[in-house]
């Protein structure tokens, strides 16, 4: 498991947009990221399959900075590149929010999935998953926790209560995946 060092060495203090959501990252803010949340990036190699991640970088482009999560995915013995955002204090109370909100844009619609971990997931392949389609143009998806389904966890639905990280992944078709994610937040 990689952690983005770039990331890593800024210091940690961020206040959110409004009352009606929590920005856990916002790449175009300095610091980017809300206390106590870090960014990591891995892939299925992790567990031996051969998807290849591209190690993340931060880019200033025309919309502003974003992180990009790029790489091949490979199905045979896995399939999976992602970025997730970990919360280091164990688990942080999201339950007065809605859902996720992403701002990303990406180059393929299909096989991007947002990935929550809380307390409840035991096993390293298990989570709650939410698929989602991006668009080519920088845009603002929001995707409700009912929309989360259960993976390798006993609890059906997300206890929203015990949130311990949030991952956007590409996952579960061979292709080559290019993303930019320019914020990352909850809201109500």
């Amino acid at each position: 498991m990689k952690t983005i060092a770039l990331l890593l060495a800024m210091p940690f203090a961020m206040a959110t947009a409004s009352a009606e959501e929590y920005t856990i990252s916002n790449l175009s803010s300095s610091p980017s990221e809300a206390p106590s949340w870090i960014w990591e990036s891995f892939a299925d190699r992790v567990m031996g399959g051969k998807s290849e991640l591209v190690s993340p970088i931060i880019i200033d482009g025309d919309g502003g900075k974003a992180l990009v999560l790029a790489g091949r995915v490979i199905t045979k013995g896995g399939g999976f590149i992602q970025v997730r955002l970990r919360y280091t204090k164990g688990t942080f109370d999201a339950s007065a929010y809605s859902g996720v909100e992403l701002e990303v844009d990406a180059q393929t619609e299909t096989s991007w999935y947002v990935f929550l971990r809380t307390k409840d997931n035991f096993f390293p392949w298990s989570y709650y998953g939410a698929p989602f389609k991006p668009s080519a143009t920088r845009s603002i998806i929001r995707i409700p926790w009912s929309a989360f389904k259960a993976e390798s966890t006993g609890k059906k639905d997300v206890r929203t209560k015990f949130l311990s990280s949030v991952a956007i992944v590409a996952a579960f078709e061979d292709f080559n995946a290019y993303m930019r994610i320019y914020r990352v937040g909850l809201y109500r």
